[in-house]
């Protein structure tokens, strides 16, 4: 479904991946985890289009998408930021963005597209994400990055994605929050057969969720683990963990 071939991204001197060649099968669930600097969020904006490999090649679907920008992949690569302020427009209301959402891959002006979708198709967006109906008219400022962050998913799945790309969303939320969007995203992803990269500083959080863990280290993918590795391994074994002992030391 995807293809990267001997992929290298460079800024200046700065090698950030390195000669980097992966697979995405169709309905693959892959958790990407490492360090600060392993060249994840790199990683990431190559396969949407925002960066431009020095060299190598992308395909998906088997069509060459190397020298297509971050515009003309979108309606083949959805993706969701950690940063909750770039999933939506801040100043308009739930239903609003989720009316853009809906026509993003569509031909509709702005006001007719924020028109057109109907009262009962966005109160079942909402429905679908456990939340209740009267946040439909509140502005995305005013909501909490949890609910924004479910409100970005449901924004981003309207349509069926061709390749889901979650980059750490769940970076910016406190444990309850994310507990409720991994639940609902597990759910949405698995019942559909998405093909889903997510990104993730939390080994737990890797060990959870997906058919696939890859280790990224220094702009290269160094480990992988099928589902049944995943039962073998220990999380600290992936990028290690906080020693709770030597900060109360």
């Amino acid at each position: 479904m995807l293809q990267l071939k001997n992929i290298n991204v460079s800024f200046g001197r700065h090698h950030v991946l390195r000669d980097l060649s992966c697979t995405v099968e169709e309905g693959d669930f892959i958790v990407i985890v490492g360090g600060n600097g392993a060249g994840k969020s790199t990683f990431f904006d190559t396969v949407a289009g925002k960066i431009k490999p020095q060299s190598g090649s992308l395909f998906i679907d088997g069509v060459d998408t190397t020298h297509l920008n971050e515009q003309q992949r979108s309606g083949m690569v959805t993706r969701i930021f950690q940063n909750t302020t770039l999933n939506s427009v801040g100043i308009f209301t739930v239903h609003q963005n989720l009316a853009m959402a809906h026509y993003s891959r569509r031909s509709a002006r702005l006001v007719s597209g924020m028109d057109v979708l109907s009262c009962k198709a966005a109160e079942i967006l909402i429905q679908n994400v456990g939340m209740d109906l009267s946040i439909l008219d509140k502005t995305m400022n005013s909501l909490s990055g949890g609910q924004r962050q479910l409100i970005a998913f449901a924004m981003a799945t309207q349509l069926i994605p061709k390749l889901l790309l979650l980059d750490e969303p769940t970076a910016a939320l406190d444990p309850q929050a994310a507990t409720t969007l991994l639940k609902h995203a597990g759910r949405f992803i698995t019942s559909h057969r998405v093909t889903t990269m997510m990104i993730t500083h939390d080994p737990y959080i890797a060990m959870s969720m997906g058919n696939k863990i890859w280790v990224l280290e220094n702009g290269v993918i160094t480990k992988t683990f099928s589902a049944e590795e995943k039962k073998k391994i220990h999380p600290n074994e992936l990028i290690g963990h906080i020693d709770y002992a030597q900060i109360a030391g």
